[in-house]
């Protein structure tokens, strides 16, 4: 399969922006933010009332602060598993030097591509829809040897599999179609500290998806402005 197409300098203010000639792209992650996620105000109001209930002299200020000291833990943790899976793809071996708390997350991600006989095709590859004027980072396209499928994989070691997940792997399959690249299936991988991981199929929704971006675009006129205005040069330089 081909690299994907070189046409990013930079990632900033929620946008991709495609060069020559330059033009900005909504990013996918961006769009899905205008979402309700019931499950994650549950989470942030458990995690203050928590740091309350342990240090009841917390100041509010200080209660409030825990759930995005959490939250930057949840990146790191996803950075590291990223790395992992670079890794392998590289070289087909597992690090040996993982640090301890990560080392869960690796076991879980090695058993499974063991387990299914799974070859990682691509890895953090930037996708690109120019219907619809958005874009993204995948973070896994791999192939199952024995079947032949095809999955765009989402790689997750959080609670659990929420279902915002596959609008996004919807969007990604878009960009992917519009290559003349044919996905047989989405799924979710949700890596765990155990050792242990879920594997979940989804289907593509690319309307709900193209809903949300509407709603995006709804709610951020001056951005829509902005991306406008880059559209209107492009037209006038063709």
């Amino acid at each position: 399969m081909a690299e994907a197409k070189k046409k990013i300098d930079q990632r900033r203010g929620g946008f991709y922006w495609q060069q020559n000639p330059k033009k900005p792209y909504v990013s996918v992650t961006n769009i899905l933010n205008v979402i309700s996620k019931p499950a994650l105000q549950y989470w942030f109001g458990k995690k203050v009332y928590w740091a309350m209930v342990q240090e009841p002299t917390l100041e509010e200020k200080a209660a409030l602060a825990a759930p995005y000291k959490e939250n930057t833990d949840a990146k790191i943790r996803g950075t590291a598993v990223h790395s992992i899976v670079e890794h392998y793809k590289h070289t087909r071996e597992y690090i040996e030097t993982i640090p301890d708390k990560y080392q869960g997350y690796a076991k879980a991600f090695y058993n499974w591509v063991k387990d299914n006989d799974i070859e990682i095709m691509e890895h953090e590859r930037t996708v690109w829809s120019q219907k619809y004027k958005y874009a993204g980072t995948l973070d896994m396209l791999v192939k199952n040897k024995q079947s032949g499928r095809i999955f765009i994989i989402d790689v997750k070691t959080g609670k659990d599999i929420y279902p915002e997940s596959f609008l996004q792997l919807s969007a990604y399959e878009q960009g992917l179609k519009e290559e003349n690249i044919e996905i047989d299936s989405l799924a979710v991988l949700l890596l765990k500290e155990d050792g242990k991981s879920k594997f979940a199929e989804g289907e593509s929704d690319l309307e709900a998806f193209l809903a949300a971006k509407r709603l995006w675009e709804w709610r951020n006129p001056e951005l829509m402005e902005i991306v406008n205005i880059y559209n209107k040069q492009v037209k006038e330089v063709k």
